[in-house]
């Protein structure tokens, strides 16, 4: 028998580990890019979705004040740990990106590796949208990706990713179905406590967008479209793409 955890609550304890290859200093540069190509000069940054903290530490080291915002309580522990181990000044805070509630404005909100998928119809991601808009000051700057179905169809679909550590497994396995655009993840952990193996399930759900779809509830909730680019590059996205970022200016209040 196996417990049902949220998502990424034990995903967490391996999560770095697991994702040793996401290539979080490129990230960082290419959000930069970003802002110099935008001539917008961030002060004040949230990092939504934040996870692990991988990325919002990179932007601390850069110079800005961070907040970092996840709905998995397990990744803010582990990224609260990492901070103090570096000694950096990073506020991070348990919420849901549909309705968190900080007593803070930001001129930047950022939201990385596909979060934003987490969002299963258009009525979530109209709610995210405007309670980031809440969170942001006029002109501030949101930027996010969201990954394609070119990418989910390629390369997770129908596909099953296992590992076995020291004190940990896991089986991933994954199911796209067209109808909805929804990709099923079934995650399956055996995580050691003592002498013996603890089982865990989480069960993710991501949705696909299209550009079309997320330009309106932009336009919706109160942004100007910025920018739409095929991924670390300043191109348009194309068939091959399998993640598109935007960025988007907070132009009136809601």
């Amino acid at each position: 028998m196996s417990d049902l955890a949220n998502p990424y609550e034990k995903f967490a304890y391996a999560y770095d580990r697991i994702m040793y290859n996401v290539d979080y200093p490129r990230w960082e540069e290419y959000i930069n890019d970003l802002f110099l190509r935008n001539n917008h000069q961030p002060q004040k940054m949230l990092d939504l979705a934040c996870g692990t903290g991988q990325l919002t530490m990179l932007l601390a080291k850069r110079g800005y004040e961070m907040w970092g915002v996840d709905r998995a309580e397990g990744m803010l522990k582990i990224a609260r740990q990492k901070t103090e181990q570096l000694n950096l000044k990073i506020e991070f805070q348990q919420g849901d990106m549909r309705d968190f509630d900080l007593p803070q404005k930001f001129d930047t909100i950022v939201c990385t590796y596909d979060s934003i998928n987490y969002m299963i119809n258009e009525q979530e991601f109209e709610t995210a949208c405007r309670n980031v808009s809440n969170h942001l000051a006029i002109s501030g700057v949101f930027i996010f990706d969201v990954t394609t179905e070119r990418n989910i169809v390629k390369h997770f679909h129908s596909q099953t990713f296992a590992e076995n550590d020291q004190d940990y497994s896991y089986i991933w396995q994954n199911i796209y179905t067209y109808a909805d655009k929804l990709c099923r993840t079934s995650l399956t952990f055996f995580i050691r406590e003592g002498d013996l193996f603890r089982r865990f399930e989480e069960m993710h759900i991501q949705r696909i967008f299209g550009a079309n779809i997320i330009k309106k509830m932009l336009n919706k909730t109160g942004y100007e479209l910025v920018s739409v680019y095929d991924m670390y590059t300043f191109n348009k996205p194309h068939r091959n793409t399998d993640r598109i970022n935007f960025t988007a200016r907070k132009v009136r209040e809601l």
